[in-house]
C-alpha cells in the first residue's frame, strides 16, 4: 500500500481523486468482506475474536485441566525410560513405550514376553538363567533336568542319608 499524500499545490479535484482511491485501491470495498462487519476495523476485530475463541482444551489423568491458544505450542512430554514421543513436524505425534522400561511398580497382563522367554498364567518358559539373591519359595515340585528336588527339609535329609 503506497502512502497517499496531498501536496499543498494540488487542486481540490486532485485531492478528491486521491482520497476516493483509498477505499478502492488501498483498503478495499467493505462490501467484499466475508464477515458481518461493515468497516475494516470491525472486520479485523471480528476475526481477532474468532481466532481468540479457537483454543484447545485438554485434561490428563491427573493434574489441572488446561488450554492453549493459536499462538502457543502444545507439548506432550514422555517420561524417562517409559514413554517416548516423536513428532514428525507435520501434524503427527507418535507415542511409544521405551525399549527398556524402568521404575514401574506393577504390570498386569496374561502374557509378558520378550520373544524368547515368557510369563504366561504363572508359568515362566524359555528362560536360560535365573539369577537372584534371597529366598526362593516354591509351594509345589521343583525340578532340575526332569529330576524332582524336594522342598521339604525331612525329605532332603532322608535323600542325603539314603544316598
Amino acid at each position: 500500500m503506497a502512502a497517499r499524500t496531498v501536496l499543498t499545490t494540488n487542486t481540490l479535484e486532485e485531492f478528491r481523486t486521491s482520497f476516493n482511491s483509498l477505499s478502492g485501491t488501498d483498503i478495499g470495498d467493505p462490501a467484499g468482506l466475508n464477515t458481518t462487519a461493515q468497516t475494516i476495523v470491525a472486520a479485523i476485530n471480528e476475526v481477532d475474536s474468532a481466532i481468540s475463541a479457537n483454543d484447545l482444551d485438554f485434561a490428563g489423568d491427573s493434574g489441572s485441566n488446561g488450554s492453549i491458544t493459536d499462538t502457543q505450542t502444545f507439548s506432550i512430554v514422555g517420561t524417562a525410560n517409559q514413554i517416548q514421543t516423536v513428532s514428525n513436524g507435520n501434524q503427527q505425534l507418535t507415542l511409544s513405550l521405551a525399549s527398556t522400561i524402568s521404575g514401574l511398580t506393577s504390570i498386569s497382563s496374561t502374557t509378558i514376553t520378550d520373544g524368547t522367554a515368557s510369563i504366561n498364567s504363572g508359568s515362566i518358559t524359555g528362560v536360560v538363567n535365573i539369577t537372584g539373591s534371597g529366598t526362593l519359595n516354591m509351594t509345589t515340585d521343583v525340578q532340575v533336568n526332569g529330576v524332582s528336588l524336594s522342598s521339604q527339609a525331612f525329605a532332603i535329609a532322608q535323600a542325603v542319608a539314603l544316598g
